[in-house]
């Protein structure tokens, strides 16, 4: 890793920024481009992608889980901040002033602007041709990683930053396809000119494979799209390739894992008992995940949150420089076990999916260590709800069970009032006051 502060590399990228004050939504514009002092020169450019790794790794990872994560109960609420009850409670009652969803919006953005700096610089300072692969592939990555969480959340977001603040908004299918084409893009440029060992050793870390989190990306949206085969080919790039490392966020003293900061270094959160899951969705009896993810029982979050019970963080959130995987293998397995259902393959999304349950010698550790499932192999939804619970489980604190929860249960009736009980009390999040004040094409907001 290389170790260089966050605040060091970004510092200037950021000046008079509010994006860390939670409450306060006197924000700059985020549509406004990073600035270009480090953009004319090679070193500026490595600066630059490092300092994109650190700031989402930090700082956009956090939002990913937090405001998704405590809107479809994995985590509960264990103090009275007001921005984490609003999400709590959910429905109309969640404000586009919140800084529950107005700190995701602004982070992502920025990530993504800082992206579109890296690929416009590498596009025009003068480099070699494996390096130049090497920025723009990654660029590309980064910018479709933050697209990918923005349409998560939002119902429409905008697909470019814009310096005036008029960005345009784009549907969620025009979104996907775009982050499926910047993927593709990053991984054909790889492919006919691969990255220069000068690229790999001034950005890169050990713990990271470009190729295969293009591809694990690329099959996650892929799947989200509805392109089953395309996701199949990826997920089964990742499962299939060569080089066994699994990609990870790292941290150290000066960037600490942002999950641990908030559920274990403080008041504010703490996972649910069970992973939030309810009925026919709490794990079996003797899952292995539960004992790799939650500890000791903690008491209950507060009554006006939900009071559901709540449990001590463990797996990749326990301290403060624990690894968080960028995915999970057991993730390309699921990829595959629902594109094959949703192709009404049910044989091949069974056997998929019985590699998850049987799992006992995960790369991470995230091993059920079940019995292949028992249910009816030959019904699809039975299957495709099998599948929804073990994704709900063995994603734990990904970010993911709120695009799942919509793509699995789309006619799941989310009510008006606010709801600490229901699988999710959003469809999605209202657009955030500080971007209409200040963009003239934010769209109305979503009903719920």
């Amino acid at each position: 890793m290389k170790h260089i502060k966050i605040y060091t590399i970004i510092g200037a990228l950021l000046i008079g920024s509010s994006l860390f004050t939670a409450c306060d939504t006197e924000f700059e514009n985020p549509n406004n481009p990073t600035e270009d002092v480090v953009l004319g020169t090679k070193g500026g450019l490595f600066a630059l992608a490092t300092g994109v790794r650190q700031y989402y790794s930090v700082f956009a990872l956090r939002q990913i889980i937090e405001a998704p994560g405590i809107t479809t109960r994995e985590l509960g609420v264990t103090n009275t901040f007001l921005n984490i009850n609003e999400l709590a409670r959910g429905g109309a009652e969640l404000p586009s002033e919140s800084g529950g969803i107005t700190n995701p919006w602004i982070v992502f953005l920025r990530a993504k602007g800082m992206s579109e700096s890296l690929i416009n610089g590498a596009k025009t300072v003068e480099l070699s041709s494996g390096t130049k692969s090497g920025l723009l592939a990654y660029g590309n990555l980064f910018k479709a990683m933050t697209l990918g969480s923005l349409i998560e959340m939002f119902e429409q977001v905008p697909i470019n930053n814009s310096a005036d603040g008029a960005a345009q908004f784009s549907d969620r299918a025009t979104v996907l396809a775009t982050s499926i084409s910047l993927l593709k893009e990053a991984r054909d440029i790889l492919a006919t000119t691969p990255m220069s060992e000068e690229f790999k050793s001034r950005v890169l870390w050990s713990e990271f494979n470009m190729e295969k989190t293009i591809n694990a990306y690329l099959a996650r949206y892929e799947l989200m799209a509805g392109n089953y085969d395309g996701a199949i080919t990826s997920a089964s790039a990742v499962l299939n390739h060569s080089d066994a490392t699994n990609s990870m966020w790292i941290y150290d003293a000066n960037n600490q894992n942002p999950i641990w900061n908030r559920t274990v270094n403080s008041t504010d959160l703490k996972p649910q008992t069970n992973f939030g899951l309810l009925g026919a969705y709490k794990p079996e009896p003797g899952d292995g995940r539960v004992g790799f993810y939650l500890g000791a029982d903690l008491g209950f979050a507060n009554a006006d949150a939900g009071g559901q019970a709540i449990s001590e963080m463990l797996g990749f959130f326990a301290t403060n420089t624990s690894s968080i995987p960028i995915y999970l293998p057991g993730e390309m397995l699921l990829i595959k076990a629902e594109a094959y259902a949703r192709k009404n393959e049910l044989g091949k999304a069974v056997e998929q999916l019985n590699l998850v349950r049987q799992k006992n010698n995960d790369p991470l550790g995230v091993n059920a260590n079940l019995p292949a499932w028992s249910g009816d192999n030959t019904n699809q939804n039975a299957i495709l709800e099998e599948i929804y619970k073990n994704r709900s489980i063995e994603l734990f604190l990904t970010g993911l069970r709120f695009e799942d929860s919509k793509r699995f249960h789309p006619n799941f009736v989310v009510p008006l009032e606010a709801n600490t009980k229901n699988e999710r009390n959003r469809n999605y999040y209202p657009y955030p006051s500080v971007e209409r004040e200040n963009n003239p094409n934010t769209p109305a907001d979503p009903s719920i």
